[in-house]
C-alpha cells in the first residue's frame, strides 16, 4: 500500500513566436456543393457516404473521417509548435496520457491558423452538413499518448458539448500494431450502456475525425502498444444548446447475504496460526484503528495457498466478463463451474468464522447494514465474488454506484500475484469524492489479505492493466493473470 502523486508537467515552456493571419482553407472536397449536400443526406438519414478523401459512417453513432484534411508542410508546422509547449501529465482511473491546457491563448502562427479554421469555415461547415447549431465556443487541446497511455470509455457528454473532432499528427509509419486506435463502442437500446468495440479507426497523420456527442456515443483511445513511437494529435469540442440528456439507468445493488454459519474448523486449519496470537491480534487491531487499513502478509497457510492457485488456474473453468465498459471490464467466476475446492475457499471468506477473524484483526463489529429491520435481527451481512484479473482490465468510479453510499470493510485476497508491479496497473486506488489526490494505494501481493474501511465520500477503482504485465514471467502461469476473492462486510 502506498500513496501515488498524479499530475505533473513535462517539456519546456517556451513562449511562441506571435500569432499571424494565415488564412487555411478547407480541404477541395468539403467545398465541393455535391459532397457536402451527399454528406448533408448521409447524415440526416445515418447513411454510410464515401468519397475519395471522406468517409461518413452512421453505425455505432454517426461520426467521419477527412483525409489529408491539412498539408503535409502544414502539419509539420503544427508538430513543431507544439512540441515547444508544455505538456500536463493527466493520470485517474480513466486515462493516462499528456495535454497542453486550452490552445485559444496559444500564439504560434499554426495553432493560431488552424484554431481559425476550425472556429469560422469548419464550424460553418459542420452545421450546414450535421444541421446541429453551434455557438463559437471551440475547446482546443493538445495531447501526447506514449507507450500503455490510455482512454478507457466514456461518452463526451458534458456541458454544451456537441461535436468531437481529433486531427492526428502521428508518425506516418503508424499500424494497427502500434494501438492508440479510436475505438467506437455499440449500445444497448433502452439502458444507453456500452456493449462492444465494434469499430477500431487508426490515428493516421493529417486525418480529422469528427462525431456527433449523444448518450451513446460510447468511444474509447487504446492503449499504445509501441514504445519507439507517440501518438500526438490536437482536439476537442464544439459547442452548441445542450441536450436533454436521459436519466442514468440505475445498476442493481447485490444482494447481501448473512454468513455461512461455522467454518470454525477450516479458518483454524488454512490461515496462517499468527494471525491466532493474541499479541498479534492486538498489534493487527490498533494498527487498523490508527490508519482504517492493513495488509496482513503470508495470510494462508502455503499449502493451501498452492491448491486453491492451481484449481483457479483449471482450464475447464468459466470466467465471464463483467461490465458495461464504461464502468468496469474484468472476469468473474462462473460460479456453476467452480470446483469443490473454490466454493469452499469462497464459503470461508464469508463464514460466521471468518467474520469474527476479522473483527478481531480490525476491532469492527460487523453487523447488517439493514440494522432495524425485521427480518435482519442484527445478523453481520455480506457480498463478494471471485475475481480474474489481466491485460486491458480495469474499473472506473461513478456516481450510479450503488455501493458508494455505504460504510464497509473491503477484503482483497489476492493469489498467483508474485512480483506484480504497481506500474503493471491493476492497483487499487482509494480517493475521496470531489478530490483527485489519491488516499491509498492497494499493490496485488501474493497470499495478502488487504483491509481497507472506507465510508460514503470514499471512491475506488482498480487502475487499468498495461501491456508491460504481459512481460512479467512465472513459473506455470504465461496469462500474467492474478486472481482476488472480494468481499465487502458491513457495519
Amino acid at each position: 500500500m502506498s500513496k501515488r502523486r498524479k499530475e505533473g508537467t513535462s517539456g519546456p515552456h517556451v513562449k511562441l513566436a506571435k500569432c499571424d493571419q494565415t488564412q487555411l482553407q478547407l480541404p477541395a472536397a468539403l467545398q465541393d456543393e455535391e459532397t457536402t449536400e451527399k454528406l448533408r443526406e448521409g447524415w440526416s438519414q445515418s447513411l454510410d457516404v464515401e468519397t475519395s478523401c471522406v468517409t461518413l459512417q452512421g453505425k455505432p453513432f454517426r461520426h467521419c473521417i477527412i483525409k489529408n484534411y491539412l498539408t503535409e508542410e502544414f502539419v509539420a508546422k503544427l508538430e513543431t509548435d507544439l512540441s515547444q509547449l508544455s505538456f500536463n501529465t493527466k493520470s485517474n482511473d480513466l486515462y493516462s496520457f499528456k495535454q497542453t491546457n486550452d490552445l485559444k491563448t496559444a500564439d504560434s502562427p499554426s495553432i493560431c491558423a488552424f484554431a481559425s479554421l476550425l472556429k469560422e469555415k469548419m464550424r460553418n461547415w459542420l452545421m450546414e452538413v450535421t444541421g446541429i447549431p453551434l455557438n463559437d465556443k471551440v475547446a482546443i487541446t493538445s495531447s501526447i499518448y506514449e507507450h500503455t497511455d490510455t482512454l478507457l470509455c466514456h461518452d463526451d457528454e458534458l456541458e454544451e458539448r456537441r461535436i468531437a473532432f481529433i486531427l492526428y499528427i502521428t508518425p506516418p509509419s503508424w499500424t494497427m500494431a502500434d494501438g492508440g486506435t479510436l475505438d467506437l463502442f455499440s449500445s444497448s437500446e433502452g439502458r444507453l450502456q456500452p456493449e462492444k468495440v465494434v469499430k477500431s479507426l487508426l490515428p493516421t497523420r493529417s486525418s480529422l475525425v469528427f462525431f456527433e456527442v449523444t448518450a451513446s456515443s460510447f468511444h474509447q483511445v487504446a492503449e499504445v502498444l509501441a514504445s519507439d513511437k507517440r501518438r500526438l494529435s490536437m482536439g476537442g469540442w464544439f459547442h452548441g444548446p445542450p441536450l436533454a440528456r436521459p436519466a442514468p439507468s440505475p445498476e442493481p445493488k447485490v444482494p447481501l447475504k448473512p454468513w455461512t454459519d461455522g467454518y470454525f474448523d477450516m479458518v483454524e486449519d488454512w490461515v496462517n496460526p499468527m494471525y491466532f496470537d493474541e499479541e498479534v491480534l492486538a498489534q493487527i487491531q490498533q494498527d487498523f484503528e490508527d490508519d482504517s487499513e492493513i495488509l496482513l502478509e503470508d495470510f494462508l497457510k502455503e499449502d493451501k495457498v498452492q491448491m486453491v492457485t492451481t484449481a483457479l488456474q483449471a482450464k475447464d473453468l468459466q470466467w465471464n466478463p463483467t461490465g458495461p465498459f464504461n464502468k468496469r471490464h474484468y472476469e468473474q467466476i462462473d460460479s456453476t463451474s467452480l470446483s469443490e475446492l473454490v466454493q469452499q475457499v469462497t464459503k470461508m471468506f464469508q463464514s460466521e468464522a471468518m467474520f469474527l477473524l476479522l473483527g478481531r484483526l480490525t476491532g469492527l463489529t460487523l453487523q447488517s447494514e439493514e440494522e432495524g429491520e425485521e427480518d435482519s435481527h442484527g445478523t453481520p451481512k455480506c457480498w463478494g465474488e471471485v475475481r480474474r484479473w489481466r491485460h486491458g482490465h480495469y474499473t472506473l468510479m461513478h456516481d450510479e454506484d450503488p455501493h458508494n453510499n455505504d460504510f464497509c470493510l473491503d477484503s482483497m485476497f489476492y493469489l498467483n500475484a508474485q512480483d506484480w508491479k504497481s506500474d503493471y496497473g491493476g492497483y487499487v486506488s482509494y480517493i475521496a469524492k470531489g478530490e483527485d489526490e489519491e488516499l491509498l494505494t492497494v499493490v496485488p501481493k501474493n497470499n495478502a489479505l488487504a483491509l481497507v474501511y472506507r465510508d460514503s465520500d470514499t471512491l475506488r477503482f482498480v487502475k487499468y492493466i498495461n501491456t508491460t504485465a504481459m512481460d512479467r514471467q512465472m513459473s506455470g502461469n504465461q496469462d500474467s493473470s492474478f486472481f482476488e476473492v472480494y468481499n465487502a462486510y458491513y457495519e
